[in-house]
């Protein structure tokens, strides 16, 4: 990274864009977390009732020291606000969060076969920030910020038994994700038309979501087995989406208005024996986003941020997943057991930020600086890539005995070496 700015952006020879550029980072926390709960009930009421406190006070920095860069390049780098000789990129982040929550939950058993569930949680949360930034690669400069939050986030369930083996449940809750601040930009590597479209976001707000979920629980087999299985969709707003702030080498944190999540999951697992018994699980998940951001620059043009599109995927979410493990298990001499389990794993294909989605974000131009590119004259001009992560399974085994208190066994993880 630093070379591509140091050589690429600025244009300075391989003497310097060589030199060994260490990135530091330092972190140091201190958390304290409380939580007093109160609970009771009879035949027909149980109640949950509590209180939850915490404070987190967090130091975050990063030193960028490039050795001999200043000497080199005849370029000063010692700042005023922390970055002593050639340490190109200074910051020192300072944060205090503090959250309350009061939180209850009602378990009402209408009939033997009908339950109704209630909960509600308060929270109230703030967040203080200090952040000093110093260096050529920076925006020098120290300022304060802060954010905060309250809200309510309640939860509705009913349960039915059905005959003797099944229960139907349905459930609606709200959920949230508190907000926070943005680093600023490192505007002197900025272009000016990613100045424009991404300068100015200061905060990101609660990310907040509807669950509405029915499905059913049951024993089948005469008790030997279970099968359930749940339908649900989400309804967000405010998602926090990650961007890449284009060549500012930032990252940022938008919300997008809207987004949806909807999804079936199953669920089956059986004893068929005293020596066999497996299980499988499989789930469908299609998150997209409701909305598009776009940006207007000074001449009326109109570009879409950070690949903030409707309809795009949401990121990290595969769209099918499915995991199965069986065991089979044998007497030994004594007490001693014999087993061995398979299992096995697929996870679909997904994207690692929305941005990945966007066209073109799998070509790099390998010439984009011109008579500066690093290493040229090149013998291509663009590095292709796919963005999407690829499908991937993964099967394990393991034998083994249970003697006692003991468990000895082989394994083998990854048996087909899936990269």
């Amino acid at each position: 990274l630093t070379s591509s700015i140091t050589g690429g952006s600025i244009g300075l020879p391989e003497s310097v864009y060589t030199l060994d550029s260490p990135l530091d980072d330092a972190t140091t926390a201190a958390v304290l977390t409380q939580e007093l709960r109160l609970a009771g009930g009879n035949d027909t009421l149980d109640w949950l009732g509590g209180l939850f406190y915490s404070t987190t006070d967090r130091n975050y920095g990063q030193d960028l020291f490039v050795g001999g860069f200043e000497a080199a390049t005849g370029i000063p780098t010692a700042g005023n606000f922390g970055a002593p000789r050639d340490v190109l990129y200074f910051s020192r982040l300072e944060y205090n969060l503090d959250q309350v929550a009061l939180f209850g939950e009602a378990t009402w058993s209408v009939t033997d076969r009908f339950d109704l569930t209630g909960g509600l949680r308060y929270y109230d949360f703030s967040e203080d920030r200090v952040q000093t930034f110093d260096g050529i690669f920076a925006d020098p400069g120290s300022s304060k910020g802060t954010t905060s939050a309250t809200g309510f986030a309640p939860r509705a369930v009913a349960a039915l038994k059905v005959g003797d083996h099944t229960v139907l449940n349905g459930q609606v809750s709200k959920g949230f994700r508190l907000g926070g601040i943005n680093d600023p930009l490192n505007l002197p590597l900025c272009t000016p038309e990613d100045r424009s479209t991404f300068g100015g976001q200061g905060a990101w707000k609660d990310e907040t979501l509807w669950n509405y979920e029915v499905g059913s629980k049951s024993t089948v087999m005469g008790g030997r087995g279970v099968f359930n299985v749940a339908a649900y969709y989400m309804d967000i707003n405010d998602l926090q989406a990650t961007v890449t702030a284009g060549s500012c080498s930032s990252r940022l944190v938008y919300n997008v208005p809207s987004a949806k999540s909807t999804g079936i999951e199953l669920e089956f697992s059986a004893a068929t024996s005293e020596h066999f018994d497996f299980a499988i699980s499989a789930s469908y998940n299609n998150s997209e986003l409701g909305s598009t951001l776009t940006s207007t620059d000074s001449s009326g043009n109109v570009t879409i941020v950070g690949g903030i599109e409707k309809g795009r995927r949401l990121p990290t979410v595969p769209e099918f997943q499915l995991s199965a493990a069986a065991t089979y298990q044998w007497h030994l001499k004594g007490e001693a057991l014999g087993y061995s389990t398979a299992t096995y794993q697929y996870v679909g294909s997904r994207y690692t930020q929305i941005g990945d989605q966007a066209a073109g974000f799998g070509i790099v131009n390998l010439n984009s600086f011109g008579a500066n590119t690093i290493g040229g004259p090149l013998t291509q001009g663009a590095f292709v890539f796919d963005p999407e992560l690829s499908a991937y399974n993964v099967f394990n085994l393991r034998v083994g005995a249970l003697v006692g208190r003991w468990d000895v066994a082989l394994f083998v993880n990854n048996l087909t070496d899936e990269g």
